[in-house]
């Protein structure tokens, strides 16, 4: 039986991706409040370490808000895929525009195919090619002066990922897909 369910119910809040939206507001008003602490807090009305753990309590807020908005785990995408990985990383997918920010998450291996997926409810996939389609993988700066990895494929176009290990990722890549390296 279905039942309808609006946005602002209890239901809604206590479900996972409700948690989660519910979670990302929470960090993103504490982030606002210790940053206006930090400016406007008048000086010498609170000891130094108080002061400066303000800035600590930043960064940890920012580093919580990215693993909640972009990090995605191999279990979560194994348990949507039902199919073996042969390999799995954290990537961000350069778009086509170069204006548009980039797509961050999974990507893995399988017996036949380069996926990458995104956090969703719970995962989405947003990019798949092919294994047959990839000529060859190369590193070089794929935008500004972000490494990463370059996929050329058979049709002359090419897939830009940044990767902040790319020669390790590189060889681990090469090594799945069973090519030599030249």
């Amino acid at each position: 039986m279905n039942v309808y369910r609006p946005r602002h119910s209890l239901w809604y809040h206590r479900s996972g991706f409700g948690i989660v939206i519910s979670m990302k507001i929470l960090i993103r008003v504490l982030l606002l409040v210790f940053f206006a602490l930090a400016i406007f807090l008048p000086e010498g009305s609170v000891p130094p370490w108080a002061y400066w753990s303000i800035f600590l309590l930043i960064f940890l807020m920012l580093v919580l808000y990215y693993r909640v908005e972009y990090y995605v785990s191999e279990r979560t995408v194994l348990l949507h895929l039902n199919r073996p990985i042969r390999y799995s990383c954290f990537m961000a997918k350069v778009p086509p525009m170069k204006s548009e920010d980039l797509v961050r998450g999974r990507f893995i291996i399988t017996e036949d195919s380069l996926e990458l997926y995104q956090k969703g409810s719970p995962v989405r996939l947003v990019w798949s090619r092919p294994i047959e389609e990839i000529e060859s993988l190369e590193t070089a700066k794929v935008v500004g002066m972000r490494h990463g990895l370059i996929f050329n494929l058979t049709d002359g176009n090419r897939d830009l990922f940044v990767v902040s290990q790319h020669k390790k990722m590189y060889e681990q890549i090469i090594q799945v897909l069973g090519w030599k390296t030249t």
